[in-house]
């Protein structure tokens, strides 16, 4: 999980920019001992070639002290002091070169500017203007003890444009880099803000998925009811001949009966309680049909289905595929209620159930002669909250949530529907070995736009 502290999320661009700057200063080193080393063989500037040779190595030294220190480990303030304390002595160090080199006339004085770019990247606005009064400092004394202070009127301009560079390059940049870190600020707060709304609604997502789970076992009550009833009602009949024949409690087949509906009534609160209950699901891969014969367990509390002609078309070669299988056991809860609902004044209702396999992808059907569906209502049917049940009978959430959770699981689903001959519900999963080439394709996506070719 990404780091969501404030002052971690300040110090991560800081820690960056300093391996950034540690990176340059060995180019600067390089390029400083390579030159000092050219200047030795051509005999160029000859009083100083091994002086700027020295300050290479001293260079290249402190630089592999810093690179060797673990950065990440200090607070923030430590690392912008640091940051201050390396720039003075890359300060120091380009003073002596260029005093070395011609003073104001030295090509070297020009790098100057870099650093006031620096200082205002690394350090805050008060700092960097403290970096570029010690820049302007190193040069007035390394002129001074050179003995190299200007004396014609156009070099003076020139050191004073040189001075003034750097105070507007602070300037300039502290104003970029303020603007920036002010909108870094700001998309922070707001990616702290999406996050916390993201969270919120998938608390509230989840909610609203225990709400149908709820819905649906309201509806089904009267047959939860019924089915509870008639095993206690034998248990009931065999307890009053107990009581008129005492004798009869001694026989094997009448406590084995007992036993029966008592594992019978348990199963169907263990039912209701695995579907009611709100889990964290992990995906599985499971026989499609078997799960789908779990939803149809559920869904035969439902009294409706008694008048209702019922065909289970189930695939034997369906196979296995990769689910959340509660939550696909909630979609065809879901689908079923509805379609008994869709058929409540059909003549003849049929119910047909089908699962069948092709290639990359596991079909499931849920098939109904009801009243269809209104074609002006197709592009809404899986809208939060849209329904055409009268006011009362629906929340019109049931599709959206379906839609959710086919979605999430990597399926999706679909409807045919023509008015006045029923809907067909479809019900897509992506078998095993297409799952795991979407899942890689995915990662090659992934891979591609960090890993960008060069």
């Amino acid at each position: 999980m990404p780091n969501t502290n404030p002052k971690q999320l300040r110090i991560d661009p800081l820690l960056g920019q300093l391996r950034w700057f540690i990176q340059l200063r060995w180019i600067a080193a390089v390029c400083v001992i390579g030159g000092a080393l050219v200047a030795r063989h051509f005999n160029w500037y000859p009083q100083h070639a091994d002086r700027i040779l020295a300050v290479g190595v001293v260079i290249a030294l402190y630089n592999a002290t810093l690179q060797w220190l673990p950065i990440m480990r200090r607070p923030e303030r430590l690392l912008r002091t640091e940051a201050l304390a390396q720039i003075v002595l890359d300060l120091a160090c380009l003073t002596a070169l260029t005093m070395w080199t011609g003073g104001i006339r030295s090509p070297l004085i020009s790098f100057f500017v870099f650093h006031m770019v620096f200082a205002s990247l690394l350090l805050p606005q008060v700092r960097a203007y403290f970096a570029c009064v010690m820049a302007m400092i190193f040069i007035a004394a390394g002129l001074t003890v050179t003995e190299q202070l200007p004396q014609t009127f156009d070099l003076r301009v020139a050191l004073c444009g040189e001075l003034l560079t750097l105070i507007l390059t602070v300037t300039l940049t502290n104003r970029i880099t303020r603007d920036l870190r002010r909108h870094r600020r700001r998309l922070l707060r707001q990616n702290r803000r999406i996050k916390a709304m993201t969270e919120q609604l998938r608390r509230q997502q989840q909610a609203m998925v225990q709400h149908e789970k709820m819905v649906a076992m309201g509806q089904m009550a009267a047959g939860v009811t019924h089915e509870i009833t008639n095993p206690l009602a034998s248990m009931d009949s065999l307890l009053q001949l107990a009581e008129r024949r005492p004798e009869r409690m001694s026989r094997p087949e009448t406590v084995q009966t007992l036993r029966e509906q008592i594992a019978r009534i348990s199963q169907i609160i263990q039912q209701m309680k695995t579907f009611a209950h709100p889990t964290d699901q992990q995906q599985q891969t499971l026989p499609l049909n078997e799960v789908v014969e779990k939803s149809l367990e559920m869904v035969r509390f439902d009294k409706r289905l008694r008048g209702v002609t019922f065909k289970r078309e189930l695939d034997p070669n369906a196979g296995v595929v990769p689910m959340l299988p509660q939550a696909l056991e909630q979609v065809l809860v879901n689908l079923i209620i509805n379609a008994l609902d869709a058929m409540t004044n059909v003549s003849e209702p049929t119910l047909t159930l089908k699962t069948h396999r092709r290639e990359g992808c596991c079909t499931i059907e849920v098939r109904d002669n009801g009243h269809g569906i209104d074609p002006s209502h197709m592009d809404r049917l899986f809208e939060p909250f849209f329904t055409t049940k009268p006011l009362g009978k629906g929340t019109g959430l049931g599709l959206s949530i379906s839609y959710s959770l086919m979605q999430k699981q990597g399926g999706s689903i679909s409807v045919r529907s023509q008015l006045g001959k029923g809907a067909t519900f479809i019900l897509r999963l992506p078998t095993l070995d297409e799952a795991s080439r979407t899942r890689e394709s995915g990662a090659t996506r992934i891979a591609a736009h960090e890993n960008p070719p060069q």
